[in-house]
Formats: C-alpha cells, structure tokens, sequence
C-alpha cells in the first residue's frame, strides 16, 4: 500500500545512491549545495519518536559512509542535516555540504549563497545529466 508520494518527489529511480535495509540515500533533485543528499526511511513514519533502535543503528552507518564520501568528493567546509517534513510527511532528512568558496564540478560553478549563515531556501532544478555525475561521484567514493 502506497501512503505518500516521497519516492516520486525526491525521484528515486534516478538518484538512488545508495540502499540500506532500513533507509536509502538519493543525490537530492533541487539543490542548495553541491552534493546536496537526501536519507529517508524505507518505512512510512511521521514522527522520529518511532524510530527503532535498528533504524538509528544504520542511520549512524549512513551518516558515516555519505559524510566521508562528501569530503572525499567535494571537500565540504562543513554538513547540516534538516528534518523539516513540512511538505513530505515522511521522514527524512536534507544532507547539506556546505563550502567556504566556490566549487567547480561538472562544468558548473556551485556558490553556497548562504555561507556562513543557516542554508536558504532550495534552489532550482539541477538538470538530470549534471545529478548523474554528482551521484556517480559520491558512489566512486563510498
């Protein structure tokens, strides 16, 4: 039974980077920052609270493997995580690199607008050839 539409929003079959038994992570389709991730949980869940103790177990896991292949890829200054789940009511979290200056990858320039203050609101779609190269990056360096 399907209970909400996160897997179409976020477009899982084009940024899958990565499935866990309990979560996956996607390349985020609207960007704020280079390499701009998403974690959500393979179950439907609303509220955090109802989290399991194997759930947050692999969280930690994920977190480890996306931040040191974010550094790896694109030498982030710093991370944020936002669980905002005002539109998507499934829980998730943004994963958000953020750079000190300017970055240049995949024939684009990426300025965090926001540095050093708390990230903005997303940005405009990054075209799916540009995430494909982004994905396949953070993949290389997992």
């Amino acid at each position: 039974m399907k209970c909400c539409n996160i897997w179409e929003v976020f477009d899982e079959k084009n940024n899958l980077i990565k499935e866990y038994k309990h979560w996956k992570l996607l390349v985020r389709n609207v960007n704020t920052t280079l390499g701009n991730c998403l974690a959500i949980t393979k179950r439907h869940m609303e509220r955090f609270s109802d989290i399991t103790e194997e759930e947050m177990q692999e969280f930690a896991r994920l977190i480890k493997d996306v931040e040191g292949s974010l550094k790896k890829s694109f030498s982030y200054d710093k991370i944020n995580y936002l669980m905002l789940m005002m539109r998507d009511k499934h829980t998730h979290f943004h994963i958000l690199p953020r750079y000190a200056s300017l970055r240049k990858f995949a024939g684009l320039e990426w300025k965090d607008e926001d540095w050093p203050k708390k990230p903005g609101d997303f940005k405009e779609s990054v075209p799916q050839e540009v995430l494909n190269k982004v994905k396949e990056e953070i993949i290389d360096n997992l």
